[in-house]
């Protein structure tokens, strides 16, 4: 550490590093510190009156800025303006749309996919598609067809149900007609 004055910071200096010069400070503004004062423009004054111009109605005069002369209207000319124009009144016109029977019937999906998993599938399968097609009809607005196709998979529902509990009674028969039918054969069992 043969040279310790480049390993340390420049001195502190109140009110800033560098000293600020202060002899051109800005109107309104604080001094910024580290940079150099901006030179003084002159106060503007608003820009020269413009001819021919009327002032504008409901607009306050703005400030330096001199009022404008106004022109009176030359010979044939008409006035300040165009006429006002004459627009056809219209009408909002109000469209009405009529739902009949209020609420969305049902569609019986529930049934129909309960007949389609549980009971007899191919039954249930067209239950399914005519509860979607329900829906579809509903979605539509169509609530007469829509209570059509949830009836039609009410009744395809219930006919899968049906047919599966009449097949496990058909079958439950057959089943046990064939097991007396071995268990006699194997014991051995005449009648007598």
């Amino acid at each position: 550490m043969a040279d310790s004055g480049k390993d340390q910071p420049p001195p502190y200096v109140q009110g800033g590093y560098p000293p600020q010069q202060q002899q051109y400070p800005q109107q309104g503004y604080p001094p910024q510190q580290g940079y150099p004062p901006q030179q003084q423009y002159p106060q503007q004054q608003g820009y020269p009156p413009q001819q021919g111009y009327p002032p504008q109605q409901g607009y306050p005069p703005q400030q330096g800025y001199p009022p404008q002369q106004v022109y009176p209207p030359a010979q044939g000319q008409p006035g300040q303006g165009y006429p006002p124009q004459q627009y056809p009144q219209q009408q909002p016109q109000v469209v009405v749309v009529q739902q009949r029977g209020g609420i969305a019937p049902q569609t019986n999906a529930v049934l129909a996919w309960i007949a389609c998993l549980c009971f007899f599938w191919p039954i249930g399968l067209v239950a399914v598609l005519k509860a979607n097609e329900a829906d579809k009809c509903i979605g539509r607005g169509d609530f007469e067809g829509g209570r059509r196709s949830g009836e039609a998979a009410k009744k395809w529902a219930i006919a899968a149900i049906i047919t599966q509990v009449v097949l496990g009674v058909v079958v439950g028969i057959i089943y046990a007609i064939y097991v007396a039918t071995v268990v006699s054969t194997v014991y051995g069992y005449n009648g007598k």
